[in-house]
C-alpha cells in the first residue's frame, strides 16, 4: 500500500468503539440522528420515487427508508443515500469539504443490516468510514472541488469502502483493495448541483464503495496506490502533490467532530446570507422597504451557490439571490416545502430576485457572507459566518431533535419518530440494526 493507504489502516482499520472519545459518539450519533431524518423526508421526492420504481423490490435483505420496499444492499445503499441528500439538508464538513454522511452511513446500513450487526458496530464503522475520507480530502485539498469534482462522491466512495471494509474485518492487503477498486469508481461533477443527479452522487458512492469492500474481502484486486501513486486519484484528478502537513496536522485529532449541521434546507454555502439577512430583520430593518441588496462572498462561492434566476425549488437551493428573495418574501427556509417549485415562482418572491445583486472578495471565508441592504432608513449591514461547529453539544442535540421531528413524523408518524429517534440517542445499545431501520420503513 501507498505510505498514506497504510497509515489510515493503521489509525482506523481496526478501530474499537472504546478507543473512541465520548464527545466524537455524541457527535457521530448526532450525524446519524440528522441523516435518517433527512433521509425519511427525502424518500418523498421525485427522485426517491424513480430510483425506487427502477431499483426496489418487494424483496430483499435491505430496507428501503421511508417505503415498504426493499433491495438488495448496493441497490438500498444508492437509493437510501440518494434520499438522504435529496433535499441537501444533510450535514456538512468544511474539513473534507463535503458531506461526510451522505455517502457512508447508507453503506454502513445497508451490509450492518443484511448481517445483523449491532448499533456499536455500525457507529463504530461509521466513525471509521467518516475519519478515513476526510483525511483523503485534507490531502487532495481544496483544488479538487475547484476544477468541478463533487468531494461528497469522489471522496466519500472512499469512506463507504473504509466504513464497510471495517465491517467486513479486512486485513491491511484487503483494505488497499478496497481502496483501489474505490477509487477507480470515484466520480461526480459540481456542474450538476441543483438537479437530482447531485443526490445521485451520494448514493453512487455508498453503492461502489460498498461493493468495493466487499470484492476485496473476496479476494479481488486491486492497486493499493490508487488513491495517491504516481497514477493515482488525487493526481489524475488534477491536484498535483498530496498536502500531508495537511493532515499531519489532524492526524492525532478526530474529523468526525467538525460536523456542521443546517437548519435551512437549501446549499450550505447560503446560510449564511440567510442568517445576516435574518439578523437585519430582526433587528428593525423592514423587508417591505428593502431597495437593494448586495451578498459579498467568496468567488469561489457561485461554482456552487451561482444560479441566478432560479425557477425550480432545486435551482433555489443552490441560488444566493433565490434564498435570499425567500427570505425577503417571508418563506421559511428551514421547511422543506420551501423548496419545492411553487415558492420561488411566486410573484413576489420573483420580483425581488432583481434586488439582489451579488459581490465577490477572495477575502471572505467560504462559508461566511456579508451583507448590505439599501433602505429609506440608510445602509444596514451584517455579517455571518456558519463554518465553525457547535460547541455546546447539549444545545445542539436538541436543535438537532426539533428537526428531526419536523422532518421524520410526517413521513413514520409521531410514535415510530419518537422510537427512531431514543434507539438513536444510545447505538451501543441496539442489538441488530435491522430494529432501527424497522422503524423507518
Amino acid at each position: 500500500m501507498s505510505g498514506l493507504t497504510d497509515q489510515l489502516w493503521e489509525r482506523f482499520g481496526r478501530l474499537r468503539v472504546e478507543q473512541v472519545p465520548s464527545d466524537v459518539t455524541i457527535v457521530a450519533s448526532q450525524c446519524i440522528l440528522d441523516w435518517f431524518g433527512c433521509a425519511l423526508a427525502g424518500s418523498r421526492e421525485p427522485l426517491s420515487r424513480i430510483l425506487c420504481e427502477e431499483l426496489a423490490a418487494d424483496v430483499g435483505a435491505c430496507s428501503v427508508i421511508g417505503t415498504d420496499r426493499r433491495a438488495d444492499p448496493a441497490r438500498a445503499a444508492l437509493i437510501n443515500g440518494a434520499a438522504g441528500h435529496a433535499l441537501d439538508f444533510d450535514d456538512s464538513s468544511a474539513v473534507m469539504l463535503g458531506h461526510p454522511s451522505a455517502p457512508v452511513l447508507p453503506a454502513v446500513l445497508a451490509a450492518a443490516e443484511q448481517d445483523r450487526r449491532s448499533g456499536a458496530d455500525a457507529l463504530t464503522a461509521y466513525i471509521a468510514g467518516v475519519e478515513v475520507q476526510s483525511r483523503i480530502g485534507m490531502a487532495i485539498g481544496d483544488e479538487h472541488y475547484a476544477k468541478g469534482w463533487h468531494t461528497t462522491s469522489t471522496v466519500g466512495v472512499l469512506g463507504a469502502a473504509a466504513a464497510v471494509g471495517w465491517l467486513l474485518g479486512l486485513d491491511a492487503e484487503q483494505f488497499g483493495a478496497a481502496m483501489g477498486i474505490a477509487a477507480s469508481n470515484s466520480s461526480g461533477l459540481k456542474a450538476n448541483f441543483g438537479t437530482m443527479t447531485k443526490p445521485l452522487h451520494a448514493g453512487q458512492a455508498a453503492e461502489r464503495g460498498l461493493l468495493a469492500a466487499r470484492l476485496a474481502s473476496r479476494g479481488y484486486t486491486a492497486s493499493g496506490e490508487a488513491v495517491d501513486g504516481s497514477q493515482g486519484l488525487a493526481r489524475a484528478a488534477g491536484c498535483g502533490e498530496l498536502d500531508h502537513d495537511r493532515i499531519e496536522e489532524w492526524w492525532n485529532g478526530w474529523a468526525t467532530t467538525q460536523a456542521l449541521f443546517k437548519y435551512h434546507a437549501a446549499c450550505h454555502c447560503t446560510h449564511a446570507g440567510i442568517e445576516a439577512m435574518t439578523s437585519l430583520l430582526d433587528n428593525g430593518v423592514d423587508r417591505d422597504e428593502v431597495e437593494r441588496v448586495t451578498l459579498t462572498v467568496n468567488p469561489a462561492i457561485l461554482d456552487m451557490c451561482g444560479i441566478h434566476e432560479p425557477v425550480t425549488g432545486l435551482e433555489a437551493k443552490f441560488s444566493l439571490r433565490g434564498t435570499q428573495a425567500l427570505v425577503l418574501a417571508g418563506i421559511d427556509t428551514a421547511a422543506v416545502a420551501t423548496f419545492d417549485d411553487g415558492p420561488i415562482n411566486r410573484p413576489e418572491v420573483q420580483a425581488l430576485l432583481p434586488r439582489v445583486a451579488i459581490a465577490t472578495d477572495d477575502t471572505v471565508d467560504d462559508l461566511a457572507t456579508l451583507v448590505e441592504v439599501v433602505s429609506p432608513s440608510g445602509v444596514h449591514r451584517a455579517a455571518h459566518d456558519v463554518s465553525r461547529p457547535a460547541i455546546d453539544l447539549v444545545a445542539q442535540g436538541e436543535q438537532l431533535r426539533a428537526k428531526f421531528d419536523a422532518l421524520a413524523v410526517p413521513v413514520i408518524g409521531d410514535t415510530a419518530a419518537a422510537d427512531l429517534a431514543e434507539r438513536l440517542s444510545d447505538l451501543t445499545l441496539i442489538a441488530d440494526v435491522g430494529d432501527l431501520l424497522a422503524l423507518s420503513r
